[in-house]
C-alpha cells in the first residue's frame, strides 16, 4: 500500500504542502488554547509606528528568516512560525511557491526593531521561505531606533520601624 499520495503536477504537490502546513499550524493553535500558550504572530510595537518616531530605511539586504517574528497587520492570518491558518491563503501561498521555483521574488518590506523584524508586505514568501527551509529572505528594511525606558529617579525612604534603621531607595 503506497502511503505517500501521487502528484500529477507542482500545483498538486504544492496545494498538499499548504494543507499539511496549515493542519499543523492549527493542531498548534488548539494545543495552544487548552495549555494558554500563545502562538500567534506578534504584533509590530505601535510606539514604534508614531509619527516622529526614529526611523530610517536601511535598504535592500538579506534578512535571516528566524529574526522575522512578526507582523504589521497580518495577525490572523498566519501562526507564530508563519504557517497558515485560513484556506482562503491557498491560491496566493501556491503561486507564491512557484514563483519561488522560477525566481521571480521581489524583496519583502520589514521593520526592524532591535533584532526583530516585523512583516509588512510579504508574509505568503516568509511563510514559503520558512516551509522549505530558507535561511534568508532579501527585504527591504526600515530600522527603528529602539528608545530605552525612562527610569524616574528613586526618592530616599527612611525606615521607620525602630529593629530597622537604615535607609532604603523609593522606587
Amino acid at each position: 500500500m503506497n502511503i505517500h499520495p501521487s502528484f500529477t503536477n507542482v500545483q498538486s504537490a504544492t496545494t498538499h504542502k499548504f494543507s499539511s502546513l496549515r493542519m499543523r499550524a492549527l493542531r498548534d493553535l488548539f494545543l495552544a488554547k487548552l495549555t494558554g500558550k500563545d502562538s500567534k504572530l506578534m504584533k509590530f510595537h505601535e510606539q514604534a509606528q508614531r509619527p516622529g518616531s526614529s526611523r530610517k530605511l536601511i535598504g535592500v539586504q538579506d534578512v535571516r528568516v528566524e529574526q522575522i517574528v512578526g507582523t504589521l497587520n497580518r495577525d490572523c492570518d498566519f501562526d507564530d512560525k508563519f504557517r497558515p491558518l485560513g484556506k482562503h491563503l491557498l491560491e496566493r501561498w501556491v503561486k507564491t511557491f512557484i514563483s519561488l521555483q522560477r525566481d521571480e521574488w521581489a524583496p519583502i518590506v520589514v521593520h526592524k526593531l532591535g533584532e526583530q523584524y516585523f512583516v509588512e508586505d510579504g508574509h505568503h514568501r516568509v511563510s514559503v521561505a520558512r516551509s522549505v527551509g530558507m535561511v534568508f529572505i532579501t527585504a527591504n528594511v526600515w530600522e527603528y531606533q529602539s528608545q530605552p525606558a525612562q527610569v524616574e529617579s528613586c526618592g530616599v525612604m527612611q525606615c521607620t520601624e525602630r529593629v530597622f534603621s537604615k535607609t532604603y531607595a523609593a522606587g
